[in-house]
């Protein structure tokens, strides 16, 4: 039986956490390790997962030095693993019994598979029981998401395949650690926002396949941080910093990934548009400082010089 570290970042999410770890320790597999690495949390963080886990040895905790956000640090927690396989958990998920003995059971059904994830299934506050995606990709000629079967209920007509062909996973998702190391793990240049699709891709890249396996499941309950407006956190544009970070690095990983003729239709035509809509929205809901953070980052992305990984 193979070793799986799960891996799950969190930031100021005390009581969430805990149920997530406990969630993954029920799971019952043998071999396995939680490490949760905690980005400088202000909450009780520390002391909640002590607390309930201070005895099981499974449960392993790491504090960032400082704030950093998606990328490093799950390269953090993947630098302690001692896993086969690492599973990186977003912390607002409640993911199935089954989920590992599936996962392992596309791997194992899929030699070359670099990347498998389970079913997200949204389970949000007007946005219950509904498909998060049977696989993702790209347009590469705006950079717009394309996910097959989002949004769609979750049932059994909607579902007809074991494995979906995917380019990446948002939320959810395992690696072999010889793939991960292959890759040299998450490119921390993008901080958070497109570190999980740049991820998947630079796997497809080296050669591996990627797949949704649609009977692991997890349910993802979302999180709306206090005095977040709902509208721009489904637009992914709920705090300044991540705002900057979601505009300048969808242009980043075209510049990455695309082909010239992509890029520039992203970065000349599709950006500009892009940037004047969420600016609308973000006026709309009079927050100047999240349009001033879309089009800074918008510049930044598409003139700025970034490093290659």
């Amino acid at each position: 039986m193979p070793k799986i570290s799960v891996i799950i970042p969190t930031y100021n999410r005390a009581a969430m956490v805990c149920e997530c770890v406990a969630n993954v320790l029920a799971t019952g597999w043998k071999e396995l390790e939680v490490i949760v690495v905690d980005d400088c949390s202000p909450d009780n963080t520390k002391e909640a997962l002590k607390r309930r886990f201070g005895e099981d040895c499974r449960v392993h905790y790491l504090r960032n030095a400082h704030n950093s956000f998606q990328a490093i640090s799950r390269n953090n927690g993947a630098r302690v693993a001692s896993g086969d396989y690492l599973f990186f958990l977003d912390d607002d998920n409640k993911v199935d019994t089954a989920i590992f003995t599936e996962l392992i059971a596309t791997f194992e059904r899929h030699p070359d598979a670099g990347l498998v994830a389970p079913l997200a299934i949204h389970q949000r506050p007007g946005k219950e029981n509904v498909i998060w995606t049977l696989g993702s990709d790209f347009n590469r000629w705006t950079s717009q998401p394309c996910d097959k079967g989002a949004n769609l209920p979750f049932l059994q007509d909607n579902v007809t395949e074991t494995d979906y062909a995917t380019t990446y996973s948002p939320n959810a998702f395992m690696v072999s650690r010889a793939v991960f190391e292959k890759v040299d793990g998450f490119s921390e240049y993008y901080v958070a926002i497109f570190e999980e699709s740049d991820l998947g891709w630079r796997i497809i890249e080296a050669g591996h396949t990627a797949y949704i396996a649609a009977k692991a499941r997890t349910d993802h309950y979302g999180y709306l941080e206090p005095g977040c407006v709902n509208q721009l956190r489904q637009l992914g544009i709920e705090r300044p910093q991540r705002t900057y970070y979601f505009a300048r690095n969808r242009l980043v990983f075209a510049r990455r990934h695309f082909n010239l003729f992509q890029i520039l239709s992203v970065a000349f035509i599709f950006a500009p548009l892009s940037a004047a809509y969420y600016c609308a929205v973000a006026f709309k809901n009079r927050r100047p400082d999240i349009a001033w953070a879309y089009l800074k980052g918008t510049l930044v992305g598409i003139f700025g010089v970034w490093k290659r990984h």
